[in-house]
Parts: structure tokens; C-alpha cells; sequence
């Protein structure tokens, strides 16, 4: 998913075509309904009915079928064809495999300057210092940070599930050194807050030494005075040169502007960048595309209204929920804690980013997304059902 979005859509469409072959010979492998399928089912639909109200309806459609669809059938598929321990830890493997060589790249791309449309990542007048960002596959820094941030998350958990026996952690802990590194190349300010809230996250669950790391920060606003501290600094004040936040604030009115003019199932789904114009004159005088609001929670509420708001948060926040809920009853293998661990940080990092951004518009960052939910919906039916069938077989 992170290196190449085209070949991973071949070879989501030979798994769609797999799982519909297997289904006609031999019926559904789990006929049951797992958790979340039914607000991740409603916000398919009501994503699906709010193109009504789409100016470009057969682009909507597309568009539709290039996103929404994709992930409600990546999360099914994950639901109904993966099976134990070995077959998510297959998954999440590859994925840090991936993952490492994404880093890898991104250092290469840094070290040698290969940062194409620099002048669109890079605001000289506001930061002289800053030169370049890190972006590597995933074509801007906001989205690679927002990808880093998620598999940060698996990357951690699971040094947390090795910790103490160096040699089985020390492969996860460098990969978890690398993409931190990567995340301050990237300069994305929203992300650095949720590495913060991440951190938070793993010292409540786990151990709340980890929170003593906060004290880098102050170390490094004393004794580094480059591009990193300026960019970190301006979080906390406002400068006339720096123009994101100022742009940011007029999206999000025009957001809540057409959540008010279209409540119930908003403008349609990947229309934001088509309808935005209408309700800012200087973008459409400048011929100016914006993709979306810069607002996880505002855009999903202008594009599908307040039931799509309600589908897909019911559905996100409950991933978190469950994954909660998983630590709290469950108290099965290492990695599958491990994973469940990493599920909710990861939900929560994205989360929290998300008020300044909106990364989940890319395919690659929702699928990634979607492929975290889908893991955890497996892990925690699977337990349910051994319980259920331990209690059953107690009883007799």
C-alpha cells in the first residue's frame, strides 16, 4: 500500500476476485456479523447516497468506488479470510517490511535533494531554515507523517511486546528509530503533536516511564536552533509569513457553511474541491484546487452530512473502544495484545492529527487505516468466539 498505489490495486482486485471465487464454490467461510460492520455498512451507504447532492456525480462515483468502496471491502475481506495469530502477524510484517522501505527511500530522497515540488512544501519566507521536507512515496510530508505515525504505533508496541529480551525487539526497536527520524524530516507540525499523543497513549496502557521521554523536547528547543525548533515554536505563536493557519480557518468555516447548507447528507463524497470555490471568491478568481477542508472531522461532516459524520465516527471511535475493551477482558498471546495495542494508538494518533488535517483522504493512508480496524475486528471476534465455545463447553 505505502510504495505503489497501482500494483497494490492489482492485487486487491486478484484478492476480490479470489474471495468471490471461494464464496461461489464454497459459500462464506463466517456467516456471522462481526463488530463494526454495521456503522462501517451505514457509512458505505450514506456516502454512497450523499452523491445526490454531487455537482461532478459520475466523477463522485469513481471516486466512490475508488475509495470508499476499496475499504469497506478491505475490511470484510480481513474479517472473513484471515485466520489466527500467524496469518495477522503475516500482515503486520509485511506491512513494517513495507514500511522500512519507504524509510529507506526517504532517506535517499533526502540526502540527495530528490524533493520534487519543493516550493509547494516549503515556505522559505516564513521558514529560511527549512529547506526541504521528507515525503518519499506517499507524494507530500502531511501524508507520509500521517502513514509514519500509524505503523509508529505497530513499530512500539511491539519493542513493548519483546521488552526485555533485546535481540527479538532490537529489529522493531531500529525500525521504530528510523520512522521517527523520518516523522522529524517530514517538519509536519499536527504530526509531531500526535508522536505526542502517541507517547501519551503507551504510557497510560503500558508503562508511564515512557512519558519521561517528554523531556527531550525542552532539550532540544535549548540546544538546536534550526529549521526543527522554529517549526516546532510556531505551533504555539502565529506569523503574518505563515499563512497555513490562516487558509486553514477559512476552510473550515466554508466546511461548516456547507454542512449547513446541505445537513443531512452534505455536498458528496470527494466533492470539497469542486464546491469549495463557491463559498471563497479569491481561490476561484486564483483557479485554485483545494482538496479538501485540512479537517478529518469537518470534511467527512461537509462531503456526507451528519449521518455520515455519525456512520464513520461510531465506526472509528469504536475501533478504539473494542481495542480498549480487547485489554481489559482479554489476556491472550503477546502479539495479539501487542497488535490490539498498536490498533488503538494508531486510531488515536490520526485522530488527533486530524484537527489540523486531513490525511485519510488519500487511498493509501485510508487503507492503511481500514487494514488496522479490519485486524482488530479479527482479533477481538476470534476471542469472542473461544470464549463463547469455552463457556459452552464448561456448561456441559
Amino acid at each position: 500500500m505505502p510504495l505503489q498505489l497501482f500494483v497494490m490495486e492489482a492485487f486487491f482486485l486478484a484478492a476480490l476476485v479470489l474471495a468471490a471465487r471461494y464464496v461461489w464454490c464454497y459459500d462464506l467461510p463466517d456467516r456471522t456479523r462481526p463488530i463494526l460492520f454495521v456503522p462501517a455498512a451505514a457509512f458505505a451507504v450514506v456516502a454512497l447516497l450523499s452523491l445526490a447532492g454531487s455537482p461532478r456525480l459520475f466523477l463522485g462515483l469513481a471516486f466512490y468506488a475508488f475509495t470508499v468502496l476499496q475499504y469497506f471491502l478491505l475490511f470484510c475481506l480481513l474479517q472473513q479470510f484471515v485466520r489466527g495469530e500467524a496469518e495477522r502477524k503475516l500482515l503486520v510484517y509485511g506491512l513494517l517490511l513495507s514500511t522500512a522501505l519507504v524509510a529507506l527511500y526517504g532517506f535517499y530522497q533526502y540526502a540527495h535533494m530528490l524533493t520534487l515540488r519543493e516550493e509547494e512544501w516549503v515556505d522559505n519566507s516564513a521558514f529560511p531554515l527549512l529547506r526541504r521536507r521528507m515525503y518519499s512515496t506517499l507524494y507530500n510530508p502531511n501524508l507520509l507523517s500521517a502513514y509514519l505515525l500509524m505503523v509508529m504505533s505497530a513499530a512500539g508496541a511491539l519493542v513493548i511486546r519483546w521488552w526485555g529480551r533485546w535481540k527479538q525487539a532490537a529489529p522493531f526497536a531500529l525500525l521504530l528509530a528510523a520512522l521517527t527520524l523520518c516523522l522529524v524530516l517530514t517538519y509536519s507540525r499536527g504530526a509531531w503533536i500526535s508522536a505526542c499523543a502517541l507517547i501519551f497513549f503507551f504510557g497510560l496502557v503500558w508503562d508511564k516511564r515512557l512519558w519521561l521521554s517528554f523531556l527531550v523536547i525542552p532539550l532540544v528547543l535549548a540546544f538546536h536552533h534550526g529549521g526543527v525548533t522554529r517549526r516546532l515554536l510556531s505551533i504555539f505563536s502565529q506569523s503574518a509569513a505563515d499563512t497555513s493557519v490562516s487558509m486553514r480557518m477559512d476552510m473550515w468555516l466554508a466546511a461548516l457553511q456547507m454542512t449547513a447548507d446541505h445537513p443531512l447528507l452534505g455536498i458528496g463524497w470527494g466533492a470539497f474541491k469542486y464546491v469549495y470555490p463557491v463559498y471563497n471568491e479569491l481561490i476561484q478568481e486564483a483557479g485554485i484546487t483545494i482538496f479538501h477542508a485540512h479537517n478529518m472531522y469537518l470534511n467527512i461532516l461537509a462531503e456526507t452530512g451528519l449521518l455520515g459524520f455519525t456512520a464513520y465516527f461510531w465506526f472509528y471511535f469504536g475501533v478504539v473502544w473494542y481495542a480498549i475493551r480487547f485489554l481489559h477482558r482479554y489476556s491472550g498471546p503477546p502479539f495479539d495484545r501487542a497488535l490490539v495495542m498498536a490498533v488503538a494508538g494508531a486510531m488515536l494518533a490520526v485522530a488527533v492529527s486530524g484537527f489540523s488535517d486531513y490525511d485519510l483522504f488519500s487511498t493509501q493512508i485510508s487503507l492503511t487505516l481500514w487494514l488496522f480496524a479490519g485486524l482488530l475486528t479479527n482479533t477481538y471476534e476470534e476471542y469472542r468466539k473461544n470464549q463463547k465455545k469455552s463457556l459452552r463447553n464448561n456448561s456441559q
